[in-house]
């Protein structure tokens, strides 16, 4: 789930839009947060190394515990389910655990660019609709051949405006599809977190801290 980093809320359905993209995505300062619902109670919060960048799904109590058990800008790894919280600071799981949401990086990117196509598009148009206002306002005081000439200007704008509007949509078909994916990754990744955390307990790697 990359998370751009963005305030902390309670664990919300993951939504990829465009920008806004945002995500999402490519360190940011802060911390982001990624939430899948599931019918059993599980959070994580995974510290980038040397960052205040996060991956995460859960509510910002998690984030706050996570921030208070961790070390500097240390690596670390928390982890809450029905059976307790736990930390985890072993190299190799940590490793395991980042590359869980190299995907959701990856395919953020993607909607990063879209969600600039976007906005670039969106400036053309809004030049066009300024360009369309003007013109109407003189059109209303023209004479009939002025009148005329003008709005053949107007139609023209017009048309523009519509190829720009097909352009807007298809790129919002991406981004819808992105989305899906994201959300399909962001459960993917939860499921596996589980299974890396199930893993950490067996083997002792993982500290129980409650």
């Amino acid at each position: 789930m990359i998370q751009s980093l963005l305030p902390h809320r309670p664990r919300i359905a993951v939504a990829l839009s465009a920008a806004l993209a945002g995500l999402m995505l490519a360190s940011p300062p802060a911390g982001a947060e990624i939430s899948v619902e599931t019918a059993e109670r599980f959070s994580y919060v995974l510290f980038a190394p040397g960052s205040r960048s996060t991956s995460m799904s859960g509510s910002t109590e998690d984030l706050r515990r996570a921030r208070a058990l961790r070390a500097g800008n240390e690596a670390l790894l928390y982890v809450r389910d029905a059976r307790g919280a736990y930390v985890i600071r072993d190299a190799a799981t940590l490793r395991r655990a980042r590359a869980l949401f190299e995907p959701q990086e990856a395919l953020g990117a993607r909607q990063a660019e879209l969600g600039s196509r976007q906005a670039a598009l969106g400036s053309r148009q809004a030049a066009l609709g300024a360009q369309q206002a003007q013109l109407g306002a003189q059109q209303a005081n023209a004479p009939p051949r002025r009148a005329v000439d003008l709005g053949g200007r107007m139609s023209a704008l017009g048309r523009q405006q519509h190829a720009l509007g097909e352009q807007q949509h298809a790129l919002g078909r991406q981004q819808h599809a992105l989305g899906q994916q994201q959300h399909r990754l962001a459960r993917e990744a939860q499921a596996k977190m589980r299974a890396l955390l199930d893993e950490a307990v067996r083997s002792g790697l993982a500290q129980r801290v409650n």
